[in-house]
């Protein structure tokens, strides 16, 4: 399952240890883990977009 999230810091993301990180812009929308999406909402970097399996 993925979890679609809009980024509202720009900046270097990354999911998982094993996958690569990624660069992102403000507002830019991305699928991520529901555990990395939690956390970026939590540190109030992210909001919720959609959950798609």
């Amino acid at each position: 399952m993925k979890v679609t999230i809009e980024l509202l810091e720009a900046g270097i993301y990354k999911d998982r240890c094993w996958q690569p990180a990624f660069k992102a812009d403000k507002s830019q929308v991305c699928r991520v883990s529901p555990s990395y999406a939690a956390h970026l909402i939590k540190e109030k970097k992210a909001v919720l977009h959609s959950v798609t399996r």
